[in-house]
């Protein structure tokens, strides 16, 4: 009798053992979950500095045609009279996707290109994008900005990089990962914050930059860092040329009301 109640116990399992084995398996599950999540997201990281590396060369390879002598497209270009299908104002992608095959024109103004998906960050969940195909172009499909520090004509804050300027275009941004704005560029600690700042999640914590010279940098943004700080980090020469030029206006200012 003893041994046959021995063996129905050794048969099954009492309850806290069987709490002890769901409380380890769904340990398990959460380590595996992370660990495919973190996968996934090196992936996307990994595709989207491929992604702008290649943008970076049809960049130079732009620059580097005679007809846009040394010229980097930015948000905010006139708008070219030869171009009567499309607003060159609306991005830089206007100008840089024609390197490519992939390239749909819309029938009027104002309609909108159908650019190639390297245009589209994996990991930007603000439109839903295929890999390798086409899609309509606009401020919440496109996932990369331009920078710029208006050589090309000191007038417009937004005018395209001129790559045969005096500069260091190893610390010159030209695009990044970002929240596009039509008409504008990342120029300023203002326009870094609305524009940059939003898409540092996408690659926990890391902004994919493309630089005028055609290197690509994957850049951390630090949580506790103001926008200053690391505008200065992502752009030294055009942070110091922004201080600069603040420096300027308040001495013109205080020039004129000694003139008063």
């Amino acid at each position: 009798m003893k041994l046959h109640h021995s063996l129905r116990r050794a048969a099954g399992f009492t309850l806290i053992e069987l709490l002890v084995v769901i409380a380890i398996m769904v340990t398990l599950a959460s380590i595996g979950g992370t660990a495919i999540y973190s996968h996934m997201g090196a992936g996307d990281e990994a595709r989207c500095r491929a992604q702008l590396e290649q943008i970076a060369q049809l960049g130079l390879k732009y620059s580097q045609d005679i007809s846009h002598a040394g010229l980097l497209p930015t948000s905010g270009m006139d708008d070219d009279e030869d171009t009567d299908t499309v607003d060159e104002s609306e991005g830089w992608w206007l100008s840089i996707a024609p390197e490519l095959d992939a390239v749909v024109y819309p029938r009027k103004m104002g309609g909108k290109m159908k650019i190639s998906s390297i245009f589209h960050c994996p990991a930007d969940k603000r439109a839903e994008v295929g890999a390798d195909s086409t899609f309509a172009a606009d401020e919440k499909s496109v996932s990369y900005v331009s920078w710029t520090d208006a050589t090309e004509d000191p007038e417009n804050p937004n005018s395209c990089i001129r790559t045969t300027a005096k500069q260091r275009l190893d610390a010159l941004p030209w695009l990044s990962d970002g929240n596009p704005v039509k008409g504008t560029s990342v120029t300023d600690v203002a326009t870094f914050r609305k524009m940059v700042m939003p898409a540092a999640e996408r690659h926990g914590g890391k902004v994919m930059v493309a630089y005028a010279s055609g290197v690509v940098k994957a850049m951390e943004v630090d949580e506790d860092a103001t926008a200053e700080a690391l505008f200065k980090k992502f752009a030294p020469e055009l942070a110091a040329k922004a201080q600069k030029g603040k420096k300027g206006k308040k001495g013109r200012k205080a020039a004129a009301d000694d003139e008063e």
